[in-house]
């Protein structure tokens, strides 16, 4: 059940946003995708969830061939950075959304969807706010209806692109410890792309440090920290320091 991507190449029109992108995570890993604007962290992410196909390469995940799943067969969770709720939909009707819209055969009774849109929000730490709105929402509570929603459809992949980038400092500090504990407590494999660092180290198992399409170096956070591979790394994790 490990995630196996392999020799991955994409290029749009001639620039290669990936060239050759291998690395190897086990089920239920935190893994995240840190590198500078423009360094594939995002592509690669996409390609992931289905929303882009690579020139070359496989990925390998739950037993399957995973390019040959369709994307809407995958089953994987998006969150984004800036939130893409439905506004004119209440927060719970929001974190349904997954369910209600799948084919009539497959889509769970109505007490089933209302009972795990109950179960999302005790676990989002947003109980009694079934009937609010987005506007009615700060930026945290809105992130908080994404993951919901994104855990609805009991995701094999959590794929998680910028999630805390609209959110001031202080927010996004709370936010991070939360989701890992939430991350913990479901086991899903979770892919989370930042271009911050110390965000990344904070919540990540492995981390892939990215640079012009290239991973530069992977492993734990501390074994980055400890001994960068290579002068890109080293000059990437001081700068981001302050150092």
């Amino acid at each position: 059940m490990s995630l196996v991507v392999d020799s991955i190449v994409k290029k749009f029109e001639r620039f290669p946003a990936l060239n050759g992108v291998s690395l190897t995570a086990p089920q239920g890993a935190f893994l995240a995708l840190v590198g500078p604007s423009g360094s594939g962290k995002t592509t690669l992410l996409r390609i992931l969830g289905g929303l882009e196909f690579p020139d070359s390469g496989s990925v390998h995940f739950a037993d399957l061939n995973w390019l040959d799943v369709p994307a809407r067969d995958r089953r994987a969770g998006f969150v984004f950075q800036q939130y893409a709720l439905f506004k004119h939909m209440t927060v719970e009707k929001n974190i349904a959304f997954g369910l209600t819209v799948r084919a009539k055969k497959l889509r769970p009774p109505k007490e089933e969807i209302a009972r795990r849109v109950e179960e999302l929000l005790a676990l989002v730490q947003l109980e009694g706010y079934n009937k609010r709105y987005p506007s009615q929402l700060s930026g945290g509570q809105k992130q908080r209806v994404a993951l919901a929603r994104a855990l609805a459809i009991e995701p094999r992949m959590l794929l998680l692109d910028e999630p805390f980038g609209a959110l001031d400092a202080k927010v996004r500090k709370e936010l991070r410890g939360w989701l890992r504990a939430i991350h913990e407590r479901m086991g899903i494999t979770t892919v989370f792309v930042t271009h911050d660092q110390e965000e990344a180290f904070a919540l990540a198992d492995l981390v892939a440090v990215m640079n012009a399409g290239k991973i530069e170096q992977y492993g734990t956070p501390q074994d980055v920290r400890r001994a960068p591979k290579t002068p890109f790394v080293a000059d990437f994790i001081e700068v981001q320091a302050g150092i």
